[in-house]
């Protein structure tokens, strides 16, 4: 498929309906999205805790393209991409922690900042300051090691200064990951973002999602007047219980909310947390005193979403693969100081992992059927607000870029 078949396949789209089968499944259709759209995203590549002390790098796969991500003598978070500047070898292939990145084919060395230590017999014409690795745009925003191969500087700096305060009050940049599970979806990964930013799904899907939490699309779903009860709910939740000392304040969960927002809310029926019996699994994070029962919300769509208890935090990581493969993560925070006995680990992650596990069964469904000569676009609910906005988003963005 050519830039122009695309566009034109663009401007057919019905506003309000899901997309035509080649957004879904189409592999041209993902390579120009690879290199451009995609490429503008900024993704969770991990958590500052796996670079803990100068000389510890992690590698990570990004839209095809291998990473790697260091913390410098400095302390600073550096990211480049993993091809020797000699014949193009990778230098790295599994995390570790080293004073230099040697590449293994022909010992080519460099400093942590990415300029070339050594490469024996160069010419002595070559100019070996315009050897340095390549550099990739990595970022640690709160603790977040966030990545893009082209994305806006702009976007990256809305993150953390809506992002950090909130953050650093939760411990994040200080946590550590009790537990990490990866569920690699058969699935374009539109499929995956339009199923986890909607709720529509949640009562026939997920039970134990819906036995915990009770937010607006929930009890609308089950009875449209009940909602605004719920919202009065939650400015008694925010007035009686929650934590006057977070930085986020009143900011509740709303629709009309930005693309880049830090947002609270209370889980709902009492409970201090996501666990099974609403009880805690982990000691308080961060600057907290007591359980208020509250959730955190830090998002960035597309890609960036971070969900925080008063006593862990959950961080997913949504990454395409391919046109119809998408590789999900989820890792588990908990506060730094916390002991392995303090921490109850599979109670810990009973809410998400049962959800994801239950999310890819139902997206994996979805690209079935997508496959399908049958298949055709459908209107969304009333309930689908987020998707059908986001939808409309990477229409016009892809429509314009495309024509830029």
């Amino acid at each position: 498929m050519q830039t122009a078949e695309l566009s034109a396949l663009l401007a057919r789209q019905r506003s309000g309906w899901t997309l035509e089968q080649p957004f879904y499944i189409c592999p041209e259709v993902f390579e120009l999205e690879r290199r451009g759209w995609l490429a503008d995203q900024w993704f969770v590549l991990g958590h500052a805790s796996e670079l803990g002390t100068p000389g510890t790098f992690i590698v990570r796969e990004l839209l095809g393209e291998s990473l790697i991500l260091v913390r410098d003598e400095q302390g600073s978070v550096r990211g480049f991409y993993n091809v020797c500047r000699h014949r193009g070898s990778r230098i790295c292939e599994r995390d570790g922690r080293a004073l230099s990145l040697v590449c293994p084919y022909h010992a080519w060395t460099y400093r942590l900042d990415g300029s070339l230590r050594s490469a024996a017999a160069l010419p002595d014409t070559v100019d070996v300051t315009g050897l340095s690795l390549r550099p990739a745009m990595v970022a640690d925003v709160g603790g977040l090691l966030l990545g893009s191969l082209s994305g806006d500087p702009g976007t990256l700096d809305v993150m953390q200064r809506t992002f950090e305060p909130g953050l650093r009050y939760h411990g994040i940049p200080s946590a550590r990951i009790a537990a990490r599970r990866q569920y690699p979806t058969q699935g374009n990964w539109k499929l995956v973002l339009e199923n986890f930013i909607e709720c529509y799904h949640c009562l026939p899907c997920h039970p134990e999602y819906t036995s915990v939490m009770k937010h607006v699309d929930l009890v609308a779903r089950v009875a449209p007047d009940a909602a605004a009860a719920w919202e009065g709910t939650v400015d008694a939740w925010f007035r009686e219980t929650a934590d006057p000392h977070s930085p986020l304040g009143s900011r509740r969960f709303a629709f009309s909310a930005g693309v880049c927002d830090a947002l609270r809310a209370p889980i709902g029926g009492g409970r201090k947390t996501q666990s099974e019996d609403g009880e805690p699994v982990a000691p308080l994070m961060g600057a907290l005193t007591r359980f208020d029962g509250g959730v955190s919300s830090f998002r960035c769509e597309p890609f960036v979403f971070l969900g925080v208890l008063n006593d862990y935090a959950v961080m997913f990581q949504f990454l395409p693969v391919g046109p119809e493969a998408t590789d999900v993560n989820i890792s588990w925070l908990v506060n730094s100081t916390a002991s392995n006995a303090d921490i109850d680990v599979e109670r810990m992650m009973w809410l998400w992992d049962r959800t994801t596990v239950q999310d890819k069964a139902l997206i994996e469904r979805n690209a079935a059927g997508v496959r399908s000569m049958a298949y055709a676009p459908g209107p969304y609910s009333t309930l689908e607000r987020w998707p059908a906005r986001f939808v409309q988003r990477y229409r016009q963005e892809m429509t314009a870029r495309l024509a830029s």
